[in-house]
C-alpha cells in the first residue's frame, strides 16, 4: 500500500464525503416523488373501483341527483366519465413510477458505494491509488447524484 500523503488524503476524503451528502440528498429527493407517485398509483386505482362499485349498488341517478336533473341518466353517465377519468389517470401516474424506481435503485448504489468508499479511506486499507480510481469510477457512473 502506498503512503498517502496527509494534505491529499484530506482532500480526497472531503471530495468523497461531498459527493456523498449530494448523493445522499438527491436520493432522498427521488425516494420522496417515488413514494407519492406510489401513493398515488394506489389511490387512483382505488377511488376508480369504489365509484364504481358504489355507483353500481346505489344507482348513478341517486348518486348524482343533480346530474340527473340536467340530462337524463346524467348521473350514470356522470359516474361512469368519473370512473373512466379516474382509471386513466392511474394508468398513467404509472408510466411515471418505473423511471423513478429505477433512478431510486441507481441513486442507493451510488450511495452505497461512497459510504464503502469512506469506510474503505477511513479505515486506511486502501492506497490513495485504488480510492482515487474508484471514485473516479463512481463520478464517471453516477454524475447525476454527485455533480
Amino acid at each position: 500500500m502506498t503512503d498517502i500523503k496527509p494534505q491529499e488524503q484530506t482532500q480526497l476524503s472531503e471530495s468523497i464525503k461531498t459527493a456523498l451528502g449530494k448523493a445522499r440528498q438527491k436520493t432522498a429527493t427521488v425516494a420522496r416523488i417515488d413514494t407519492g407517485l406510489f401513493a398515488f398509483n394506489v389511490i387512483t386505482p382505488a377511488v376508480a373501483t369504489f365509484l364504481a362499485g358504489l355507483t353500481s349498488i346505489v344507482g348513478g341517478n341517486n348518486l348524482i341527483p343533480p346530474a340527473e336533473s340536467i340530462i337524463s341518466d346524467g348521473g350514470w353517465r356522470l359516474a361512469c366519465i368519473l370512473v373512466a377519468a379516474f382509471s386513466f389517470v392511474a394508468t398513467i401516474g404509472s408510466a411515471f413510477k418505473k423511471p423513478f424506481e429505477d433512478r431510486l435503485s441507481r441513486g442507493n448504489q451510488c450511495v452505497g458505494r461512497l459510504l464503502s468508499l469512506d469506510l474503505a479511506m477511513t479505515a486506511g486499507n486502501r492506497s490513495r491509488e485504488e480510492t482515487s480510481w474508484e471514485y473516479g469510477e463512481i463520478v464517471r457512473n453516477y454524475p447525476d447524484f454527485v455533480s
